[in-house]
């Protein structure tokens, strides 16, 4: 075949009408349907050349067409467009319906609002009662089904697994889901129901089908962690170890914070070095209160060692709840090793670890203590008051009077002496027996513009008495806002020091008529001014007086005893060693040792009422003690009889004592056995 094209003849420029083309378009249309249905075979190469030219006369013949026929594509697409509308809102009707259907009911809004009224009142009965009104016909939103739980786990612990399951189970395709499972295993797990969590688990796992996650294993172990069951803690590290999962750091935090509760020291450490082996943070608070709980178990080196050894580092608040166990403890040794690791880790200390370190290195008079104090002012840490009272008292238990003058130097730099600083140094000089600079301190307190209270004036009036400045504290007797019963002996004391026994019995008038108890202290008090200044005669008034409106007790005679031997009266110290076993008073080893020194101190030495009284404390029941053997061997040393001597040592022999464990004792003896040649 030829293929038939239409000829143009350009020198006429004539155009082909289009009745010309119509009809060559169906006479090429029709030899091209005759070639295919002829039946015969025709080459493929005819049939492309037959499609190629009837192709090329469509083409050519639709070419004056183009802008009608896209004004007419467009005119359609147009009007399409404008019909949209109603198609998409028929669209949305459909599916609006098909959704209603598929979609669960959402819970009634007024029961939602009761039950979350009700638990913000802790109404707990009232939320149970709304939340099954409306539990069957709708499922439970998540953040009502925590308020949910919580009234279970508060009133029916024992039957909420079985009713929360039912009413998940229900409504699977609402609540089958991980957010709705972290909830609830949630509060159950802080409600420390580890049979419940249990049960809930393994329905959440194998009824539902939630796949466990992070979040809930980290729950789970949290809540066995808070019941202190470490078997269970480990047990699902297992399964996590197992699905290759990993224990998040929340979910250490949990753990820690559970053991931590039920004070498990071991179970803690485990798992601090566990998150420092895995290079995971380590909050500061699960250290703080791992040392406080190790602390309290009295485990505190062993804690420290474990720690460093883990090179886990310490914050500055455990470093100061260490330091001051170790001050409680009076653990020096260990307090210095604390302090060295936190100064090698450039750690700040805190005011608390400053105060513990003074303390320990206070009491034993360490030097360090002043570096300290001095550090502290540099850093510009506040020493309070309190504090510098506090050191001062410790100051005067070591007789620490460097740092004790160090410290008062301190306050008054700062113009904070006060009365407790005042009486916290006059009880250091008292305790270095520095009574005289402690009775100075008043002038400097009136100096101050300060004013003594009766505690302070009573300490001074003591020690005025001590040092012998008698006349101070009969000042003080007379400007102290009032006196007690203390107070009142000092005044009896400071005249037995000048033996003034006129005074003496002028303070005890003064006693009486104060109103302040009067006791048998204060008459034994007077009554040794009496024998200190050898007046017998007053000490026997005083004695009968005594009687007629008490008993007089042991030390009573003890006094009367001891003027007696002083006055080398062995007849009138034996007569009282009678009349105090009538009164029903038995005498103990001093009234006989004070007798025996009697005996043995006379211009004669009468070793026979030696001896006589030895045998009347063995009658007595009463043990030969130290002073009884120190007195016998002192006054045999200068003795010729050989027999005196052998009796004495034969009785120490007798005595079981031991002669090392008194120094006194000890020298007597070898004095005696050089002076007599016994070098056995």
């Amino acid at each position: 075949l030829k293929p038939f094209r239409l000829k143009h003849n350009s020198a006429q420029s004539t155009f082909v009408t289009p009745c010309n083309t119509v009809v060559e378009i169906q006479l090429k249309a029709s030899t091209f349907c005759a070639v295919l249905s002829s039946g015969l075979t025709t080459p493929p190469a005819v049939l492309a050349m037959t499609l190629a030219a009837f192709l090329d006369v469509a083409y050519e013949s639709m070419a004056p067409m183009w802008v009608e026929l896209s004004f007419l594509v467009f005119f359609v697409l147009g009007f399409g467009f404008m019909r949209m509308d109603r198609f998409v809102r028929n669209h949305s009707k459909r599916n609006k319906k098909w959704t209603e259907q598929l979609q669960p009911r959402m819970f009634d809004a007024r029961l939602r609002k009761t039950i979350e009224a009700e638990a913000a009142s802790g109404k707990q009965e009232a939320v149970l009662k709304a939340w099954r009104v409306g539990r069957n016909s709708a499922p439970t939103p998540p953040e009502l089904m925590e308020l949910v739980v919580q009234a279970l786990m508060d009133l029916e612990p024992e039957a909420a697994a079985g009713e929360l399951m039912e009413h998940l189970r229900k409504h699977a395709v609402a609540l089958g889901h991980s957010r709705i499972a972290c909830g609830v295993l949630n509060i159950v797990a802080r409600a420390g129901q580890t049979h419940t969590l249990e049960d809930l688990w393994e329905f959440f796992h194998k009824d539902l089908h939630i796949k466990p996650t992070c979040q809930m294993y980290d729950i789970l172990i949290a809540g066995f962690a808070s019941v202190g069951d470490e078997k269970k803690v480990a047990k699902i590290f297992e399964t996590l170890k197992e699905n290759r999962m990993k224990l998040t750091a929340r979910g250490y935090s949990l753990t820690i914070k559970g053991f931590l509760k039920n004070n498990m020291v071991d179970a803690v450490l485990k798992q601090l070095l566990a998150m420092n082996e895995q290079s995971i943070h380590i909050p500061s608070f699960a250290i703080l209160q791992f040392v406080r709980i190790s602390c309290e178990a009295k485990r505190t080196a062993e804690t420290f060692c474990a720690l460093t050894e883990a090179n886990i580092t310490l914050p500055p608040e455990a470093v100061s709840l260490l330091l001051e166990d170790c001050a409680k403890h009076r653990d020096l040794e260990l307090a210095t090793r604390i302090e060295a690791l936190a100064r090698e880790a450039k750690q700040p200390l805190l005011c608390g670890a400053y105060d513990a370190l003074l303390k320990l290195n206070t009491a034993v008079g360490n030097l360090h203590a002043l570096d300290l104090f001095e550090e502290m002012q540099t850093a510009g840490i506040r020493i309070s008051e309190g504090l510098c009272v506090g050191l001062l008292s410790r100051c005067a238990d070591g007789k620490f009077l460097r740092f004790a003058e160090a410290i008062v130097t301190f306050c008054r730099a700062r113009q904070g002496m006060t009365i407790a600083v005042y009486s916290a140094l006059m009880k250091v000089y008292a305790y270095c027996s520095m009574f005289d600079k402690a009775c100075d301190l008043y002038d400097q307190i009136c100096a101050d513009g300060l004013e003594p209270d009766a505690m302070m004036y009573g300490c001074l009036m003591k020690f005025s008495v001590e040092c012998g400045r008698t006349k101070l504290s009969r000042e003080l007797s007379e400007r102290a806002p009032s006196l007690d019963i203390q107070n009142y002996m000092s005044l009896i004391r400071a005249a037995g020091r000048d033996r003034d026994v006129n005074r003496a019995f002028s303070v005890l008038e003064r006693l009486r008529v104060s109103g302040v108890p009067l006791d048998i202290a204060a008459y034994n008090c007077v009554l040794d001014v009496c024998v200190s200044a050898g007046d017998m005669n007053r000490a026997r008034e005083l004695v009968d007086e005594i009687k007629s409106i008490s008993t007089p007790d042991i030390i009573t005679y003890n006094t009367l005893m001891k003027g007696y031997c002083s006055g080398s009266d062995i007849k009138g110290a034996r007569a009282l060693l009678k009349e105090m076993e009538e009164a029903g008073h038995r005498p103990n080893d001093v009234s006989f040792n004070c007798l025996l020194n009697a005996c043995v101190s006379s211009s004669s030495g009468n070793f026979h009422d030696a001896w006589e009284t030895i045998a009347m404390m063995e009658k007595a029941g009463v043990a030969v003690d130290n002073y009884t053997m120190s007195i016998l061997l002192k006054a045999v040393k200068s003795v010729r009889n050989e027999k005196f001597v052998t009796q004495a040592l034969q009785l120490l022999d007798k005595s079981g004592l031991d002669v090392c464990a008194d120094e006194i004792l000890l020298n007597n003896v070898l004095e005696t056995c050089i002076r007599h040649r016994d070098f056995r």
